[in-house]
């Protein structure tokens, strides 16, 4: 080797050893359940800056979901589950910030359904445990946790549907172990993408659009992408948003003024667009929490304020996705009469992941 090669070698090498320092003393957040709806799109976004290193967490780093994950940039998989503390304190090692979200499927059994609250709080415990070992310890700096919206009003908000409570009293156990200072709770309300769900009479056609709440009742929604957006902005401006609690919609309609929407847009002939209420009593037989989360947003409502949170979104840079927007989209990829996939019961009309 001459001395003109030797010092392309040396400038190449000191190129690539001075990036992969670079990119090592980026902060690092890890990303919980980060093959579910709402994980991958926080995964997804916060890869997108450059700024962090995404660990993404998963119970199968061999899945495909967790395959597409890796192909993203600065963004690792590895393995850990809500129900194992030893795997979240490997995976959080080091983290600069943790985006926290917790499930309570587990599995539909006939007279019970999906949902198991104890389950859920069970992972909340362990997630929030495991932070504040980081905390004390003055390792992490930021926890996100994902909740459920709170209502609009609290004095109409009994009985709420246990998935909801679960949430809510993890954020309890947050502030019970100090963590308030750190933390950030995003509070979601329920997803564009529980439209077109596996439900039985729940898919978005040429002349339905279906919904569990009455045709009249105004109906907060948001679009599971706009999580990632909103956590990828608490992330970046951590100053803004510790100690800070957000409730986050899109929108706010009734159930009519979603089908004019749908028959707007995908005005093909000249078939009127129906609202289509999914029978109370069908939802009650399948999943009675979802029926009882029905009941609560008639009476209780979602209590995002929509304004406020459009001037901090204008601050922030962050483009809300409008129903509009989504159902284009829903038209644009032809799958109007496609059931979408895989959508969990967690956020089957309830908030998203």
């Amino acid at each position: 080797m001459n001395f003109s090669s030797r010092a392309v070698f040396f400038q190449s090498n000191s190129s690539s050893y001075k990036k992969h320092n670079q990119e090592s003393l980026r902060p690092v957040i890890a990303v919980t359940m980060a093959t579910s709806r709402q994980g991958s799109s926080v995964v997804r976004h916060l890869s997108k800056n450059g700024i962090f290193r995404i660990r993404a967490i998963t119970r199968s780093p061999f899945s495909k979901r967790a395959e597409l994950l890796a192909k993203l940039p600065n963004v690792e998989i590895v393995q850990g589950d809500l129900l194992e503390p030893e795997s979240l304190e490997r995976a959080f090692s080091g983290v600069y910030g943790i985006f926290g979200n917790t499930t309570p499927t587990k599995g539909w059994i006939f007279g019970r359904g999906s949902m198991v609250r104890d389950y859920e709080i069970e992972q909340g415990r362990n997630l929030v445990d495991v932070v504040k070992k980081l905390a004390d310890l003055g390792t992490l700096k930021h926890f996100v946790f994902s909740s459920v919206c709170k209502p609009k009003d609290p004095l109409k908000s009994q009985p709420a549907p246990g998935h909801f409570t679960s949430k809510w009293s993890i954020e309890e156990y947050i502030l019970i172990n100090g963590l308030n200072k750190l933390s950030t709770i995003l509070r979601p309300v329920s997803y564009f993408e529980n439209f077109d769900s596996d439900l039985p009479g729940v898919q978005i056609s040429q002349s339905s659009f279906p919904g569990v709440v009455h045709k009249d009742k105004a109906w907060q929604t948001i679009a599971v992408d706009d999580v990632g957006l909103w956590t990828r902005a608490v992330f970046e401006n951590p100053q803004k948003f510790w100690g800070e609690s957000m409730n986050i919609a899109g929108e706010e309609m009734t159930g009519q003024e979603m089908a004019a929407l749908w028959q707007k847009i995908n005005a093909k002939d000249s078939t009127s667009v129906r609202y289509s209420m999914v029978p109370r009593k069908l939802i009650n037989f399948i999943e009675h929490d979802i029926a009882l989360m029905a009941s609560w947003i008639e009476r209780a409502g979602y209590g995002a304020d929509l304004k406020a949170l459009k001037v901090l979104a204008d601050e922030l840079g962050i483009t809300m996705t409008p129903l509009s927007c989504w159902l284009r989209e829903k038209i644009s990829s032809g799958n109007t009469q496609k059931r979408l996939p895989n959508i969990d019961l967690q956020r089957k009309f309830v908030t998203a992941t």
